[in-house]
Protein backbone atom coordinates (compact mmCIF):
# COMPACT_ATOMS: atom_id res chain seq x y z
CA UNK A 1 0.00 0.00 0.00
CA UNK A 2 1.25 3.39 -1.20
CA UNK A 3 0.46 6.76 1.07
CA UNK A 4 -1.53 8.68 -1.05
CA UNK A 5 -2.94 12.46 -1.32
CA UNK A 6 -5.59 14.16 -2.86
CA UNK A 7 -3.79 14.29 -6.42
CA UNK A 8 -2.61 10.64 -5.99
CA UNK A 9 -0.14 8.47 -5.10
CA UNK A 10 3.24 9.47 -4.37
CA UNK A 11 6.39 7.92 -3.36
CA UNK A 12 9.45 9.61 -1.45
CA UNK A 13 13.23 9.16 -1.05
CA UNK A 14 12.91 8.73 2.62
CA UNK A 15 10.01 6.48 2.07
CA UNK A 16 12.34 4.52 -0.22
CA UNK A 17 15.18 4.56 2.36
CA UNK A 18 13.11 3.47 4.77
CA UNK A 19 12.03 0.16 3.25
CA UNK A 20 15.56 -0.61 2.33
CA UNK A 21 16.99 -0.43 5.61
CA UNK A 22 13.48 -2.64 7.55
CA UNK A 23 10.44 -3.01 5.20
CA UNK A 24 8.74 -3.37 8.85
CA UNK A 25 8.96 -0.55 9.86
CA UNK A 26 7.56 1.21 6.48
CA UNK A 27 4.86 -1.47 7.01
CA UNK A 28 4.06 -0.24 10.71
CA UNK A 29 4.68 3.33 9.44
CA UNK A 30 3.22 3.91 5.86
CA UNK A 31 0.72 1.19 5.55
CA UNK A 32 -0.66 0.50 9.42
CA UNK A 33 -0.43 3.91 10.93
CA UNK A 34 1.17 2.54 14.01
CA UNK A 35 1.84 5.71 16.66
CA UNK A 36 5.01 6.17 16.54
CA UNK A 37 6.44 5.51 20.62
CA UNK A 38 8.81 8.19 20.82
CA UNK A 39 10.67 10.95 19.04
CA UNK A 40 14.55 10.13 18.61
CA UNK A 41 16.84 12.97 19.82
CA UNK A 42 18.80 12.57 16.46
CA UNK A 43 14.87 13.47 14.35
CA UNK A 44 14.06 16.42 16.88
CA UNK A 45 17.89 18.03 16.61
CA UNK A 46 17.83 17.52 12.51
CA UNK A 47 14.78 19.12 12.46
CA UNK A 48 15.37 22.22 14.74
CA UNK A 49 18.74 22.78 12.60
CA UNK A 50 17.08 22.96 9.53
CA UNK A 51 14.31 25.33 10.64
CA UNK A 52 17.49 27.44 11.85
CA UNK A 53 19.81 26.91 8.32
CA UNK A 54 16.56 28.13 6.40
CA UNK A 55 15.47 30.91 8.15
CA UNK A 56 19.62 31.71 7.75
CA UNK A 57 19.60 31.69 4.02
CA UNK A 58 16.30 33.36 3.51
CA UNK A 59 17.18 36.25 5.43
CA UNK A 60 20.50 35.87 3.02
CA UNK A 61 18.22 35.88 -0.06
CA UNK A 62 16.78 38.91 0.96
CA UNK A 63 20.26 40.88 0.89
CA UNK A 64 20.49 41.09 4.59
CA UNK A 65 22.63 39.86 7.50
CA UNK A 66 21.71 37.26 9.29
CA UNK A 67 22.53 37.57 12.96
CA UNK A 68 23.65 34.59 15.20
CA UNK A 69 20.97 35.70 17.38
CA UNK A 70 18.22 34.96 14.92
CA UNK A 71 19.68 31.85 13.77
CA UNK A 72 19.17 30.76 17.46
CA UNK A 73 15.98 32.03 18.48
CA UNK A 74 14.48 29.72 15.13
CA UNK A 75 16.72 26.85 16.65
CA UNK A 76 15.03 27.29 20.05
CA UNK A 77 11.59 27.44 18.71
CA UNK A 78 11.74 24.40 16.34
CA UNK A 79 13.25 22.37 19.06
CA UNK A 80 10.16 23.09 21.19
CA UNK A 81 7.79 22.81 18.66
CA UNK A 82 9.50 19.12 17.41
CA UNK A 83 8.59 18.00 21.27
CA UNK A 84 4.90 16.68 21.04
CA UNK A 85 2.91 16.41 23.83
CA UNK A 86 2.72 13.25 25.45
CA UNK A 87 5.48 11.46 23.90
CA UNK A 88 9.26 10.34 24.98
CA UNK A 89 11.93 11.96 23.60
CA UNK A 90 14.56 9.03 23.34
CA UNK A 91 18.28 10.30 23.47
CA UNK A 92 21.78 8.66 22.47
CA UNK A 93 23.21 6.61 25.17
CA UNK A 94 20.65 8.07 27.85
CA UNK A 95 22.16 11.90 27.53
CA UNK A 96 20.11 14.67 28.95
CA UNK A 97 17.74 16.35 26.69
CA UNK A 98 19.31 19.37 27.51
CA UNK A 99 22.93 18.20 26.55
CA UNK A 100 21.62 17.81 22.67
CA UNK A 101 20.13 20.71 23.04
CA UNK A 102 22.77 22.52 23.71
CA UNK A 103 25.24 20.35 20.71
CA UNK A 104 22.24 22.02 18.13
CA UNK A 105 23.12 25.40 19.80
CA UNK A 106 27.30 24.56 19.41
CA UNK A 107 26.50 23.13 15.83
CA UNK A 108 24.73 26.21 14.53
CA UNK A 109 27.81 28.87 16.11
CA UNK A 110 30.26 26.76 14.30
CA UNK A 111 28.22 27.25 11.57
CA UNK A 112 27.56 30.83 11.83
CA UNK A 113 31.47 31.44 12.53
CA UNK A 114 33.36 29.43 10.68
CA UNK A 115 31.70 28.04 7.11
CA UNK A 116 33.61 29.01 4.56
CA UNK A 117 32.16 32.28 2.76
CA UNK A 118 31.50 31.35 -0.99
CA UNK A 119 31.77 34.19 -3.30
CA UNK A 120 28.86 35.32 -4.83
CA UNK A 121 26.04 32.84 -3.13
CA UNK A 122 23.04 33.45 -4.21
CA UNK A 123 19.88 31.41 -2.59
CA UNK A 124 17.29 31.43 -5.53
CA UNK A 125 14.87 28.93 -3.21
CA UNK A 126 14.68 27.70 -0.04
CA UNK A 127 12.87 24.50 1.65
CA UNK A 128 11.09 23.86 -2.33
CA UNK A 129 8.72 20.87 -2.49
CA UNK A 130 8.73 18.87 -6.11
CA UNK A 131 6.45 15.93 -7.43
CA UNK A 132 7.37 14.29 -10.54
CA UNK A 133 6.16 11.66 -12.65
CA UNK A 134 8.06 8.12 -12.62
CA UNK A 135 8.79 5.88 -15.75
CA UNK A 136 9.41 2.56 -15.47
CA UNK A 137 13.75 2.66 -16.66
CA UNK A 138 13.00 -0.35 -19.54
CA UNK A 139 9.61 0.40 -21.13
CA UNK A 140 9.40 4.30 -20.40
CA UNK A 141 5.55 3.39 -19.07
CA UNK A 142 4.32 6.25 -16.60
CA UNK A 143 3.56 4.68 -12.81
CA UNK A 144 1.16 5.35 -11.00
CA UNK A 145 3.29 6.98 -8.30
CA UNK A 146 5.06 10.19 -8.43
CA UNK A 147 7.70 10.66 -6.68
CA UNK A 148 7.71 14.02 -3.93
CA UNK A 149 10.50 15.92 -2.27
CA UNK A 150 11.42 19.02 -0.72
CA UNK A 151 14.88 20.20 -2.41
CA UNK A 152 16.76 22.66 1.22
CA UNK A 153 18.49 25.03 -0.94
CA UNK A 154 18.70 25.70 -4.26
CA UNK A 155 21.81 28.63 -4.92
CA UNK A 156 23.28 30.16 -7.57
CA UNK A 157 27.78 29.92 -6.57
CA UNK A 158 30.16 31.58 -9.29
CA UNK A 159 27.92 31.40 -11.73
CA UNK A 160 26.78 27.73 -11.11
CA UNK A 161 23.54 27.15 -9.80
CA UNK A 162 23.67 24.59 -7.13
CA UNK A 163 21.49 22.45 -5.27
CA UNK A 164 22.69 22.14 -1.52
CA UNK A 165 20.90 19.51 1.35
CA UNK A 166 22.04 20.40 4.76
CA UNK A 167 22.55 17.47 6.91
CA UNK A 168 23.57 16.64 10.67
CA UNK A 169 25.86 13.60 10.88
CA UNK A 170 27.49 11.74 14.15
CA UNK A 171 30.32 11.68 11.27
CA UNK A 172 32.08 13.02 8.10
CA UNK A 173 30.44 11.47 5.36
CA UNK A 174 32.60 8.83 3.48
CA UNK A 175 33.26 8.52 0.09
CA UNK A 176 30.63 5.25 -0.14
CA UNK A 177 28.15 7.28 1.65
CA UNK A 178 28.75 10.29 -0.80
CA UNK A 179 29.06 8.36 -3.83
CA UNK A 180 25.93 6.12 -3.26
CA UNK A 181 22.66 8.17 -1.51
CA UNK A 182 19.79 8.14 -3.69
CA UNK A 183 19.03 11.59 -2.16
CA UNK A 184 21.33 13.30 -4.60
CA UNK A 185 20.11 11.17 -7.69
CA UNK A 186 16.53 12.02 -6.96
CA UNK A 187 16.58 15.72 -6.59
CA UNK A 188 19.55 15.76 -9.60
CA UNK A 189 16.68 14.47 -11.64
CA UNK A 190 14.07 16.33 -10.15
CA UNK A 191 16.04 19.41 -10.84
CA UNK A 192 16.24 18.53 -14.79
CA UNK A 193 12.68 17.49 -15.17
CA UNK A 194 11.47 21.05 -13.41
CA UNK A 195 13.76 23.24 -15.26
CA UNK A 196 15.97 24.18 -12.24
CA UNK A 197 19.82 24.18 -14.26
CA UNK A 198 21.26 22.16 -11.06
CA UNK A 199 24.86 21.52 -12.34
CA UNK A 200 25.66 19.12 -9.29
CA UNK A 201 24.44 19.16 -5.81
CA UNK A 202 26.46 20.04 -2.16
CA UNK A 203 26.46 18.56 0.93
CA UNK A 204 26.61 20.93 3.96
CA UNK A 205 27.00 18.29 6.65
CA UNK A 206 27.66 19.61 10.05
CA UNK A 207 28.73 17.18 12.60
CA UNK A 208 27.27 16.01 16.01
CA UNK A 209 31.10 15.81 17.74
CA UNK A 210 32.02 17.18 21.01
CA UNK A 211 33.73 20.06 18.79
CA UNK A 212 31.45 20.30 15.28
CA UNK A 213 32.95 20.65 12.17
CA UNK A 214 31.58 21.48 8.81
CA UNK A 215 31.79 19.29 6.11
CA UNK A 216 31.13 20.34 2.18
CA UNK A 217 30.97 17.66 -0.38
CA UNK A 218 30.41 18.33 -3.90
CA UNK A 219 28.92 14.96 -5.90
CA UNK A 220 26.58 14.62 -9.20
CA UNK A 221 25.55 11.29 -10.88
CA UNK A 222 25.46 9.15 -14.18
CA UNK A 223 22.87 8.26 -16.53
CA UNK A 224 23.94 4.71 -15.58
CA UNK A 225 23.28 6.05 -11.38
CA UNK A 226 20.04 7.72 -12.22
CA UNK A 227 18.59 4.29 -13.78
CA UNK A 228 20.22 2.38 -10.94
CA UNK A 229 17.79 4.75 -9.22
CA UNK A 230 14.78 4.01 -11.13
CA UNK A 231 15.28 0.38 -10.88
CA UNK A 232 15.50 0.53 -6.81
CA UNK A 233 12.16 2.37 -6.47
CA UNK A 234 10.24 0.12 -8.93
CA UNK A 235 11.67 -2.94 -6.85
CA UNK A 236 10.37 -1.18 -4.24
CA UNK A 237 6.93 -0.08 -5.23
CA UNK A 238 6.28 -3.97 -6.54
CA UNK A 239 7.67 -4.86 -3.37
CA UNK A 240 5.29 -3.36 -1.30
CA UNK A 241 2.53 -3.81 -3.53
CA UNK A 242 3.23 -7.80 -2.58
CA UNK A 243 2.93 -6.99 0.73
CA UNK A 244 6.62 -8.10 1.50
CA UNK A 245 7.27 -6.82 4.87
CA UNK A 246 9.81 -8.58 7.10
CA UNK A 247 11.68 -7.39 9.68
CA UNK A 248 15.67 -6.47 9.75
CA UNK A 249 16.89 -6.74 12.73
CA UNK A 250 20.46 -4.25 13.16
CA UNK A 251 21.78 -1.10 14.71
CA UNK A 252 18.29 1.15 13.86
CA UNK A 253 16.28 -0.83 16.38
CA UNK A 254 18.02 1.22 19.24
CA UNK A 255 15.96 4.03 18.16
CA UNK A 256 13.40 2.77 15.74
CA UNK A 257 9.61 4.47 17.06
CA UNK A 258 8.00 1.15 16.07
CA UNK A 259 10.46 -0.71 18.02
CA UNK A 260 7.84 -2.39 20.30
CA UNK A 261 4.80 -2.76 18.44
CA UNK A 262 7.48 -4.72 15.71
CA UNK A 263 8.44 -7.01 18.69
CA UNK A 264 4.51 -7.42 19.26
CA UNK A 265 4.54 -8.80 16.05
CA UNK A 266 7.19 -10.70 15.91
CA UNK A 267 6.07 -12.44 19.50
CA UNK A 268 9.52 -11.40 20.96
Amino acid sequence: MMPSREDGLYVSVSQIKTYLRCPRQYELHYVLGEPAEHVASALLLGTAVHAALGAYYTVLRDGLSAPLEMVLEVFAGAWIAGQPAGLPVLTEDGEPLTAVEQLGRRMLKVFHSRQPRLTGLRPVLIESPFAIELHHPETGELLDERMIGVIDLVADIDGRRMIIEHKTAARRYGRDQLDHDLQPTAYLIASRVLGLGAEGLAYQIITKTAEPAIQHAEVNRTVQQERELMMTVLGVLRAIDAGVFYPVRGWQCRTCAHRQACDRRTGR
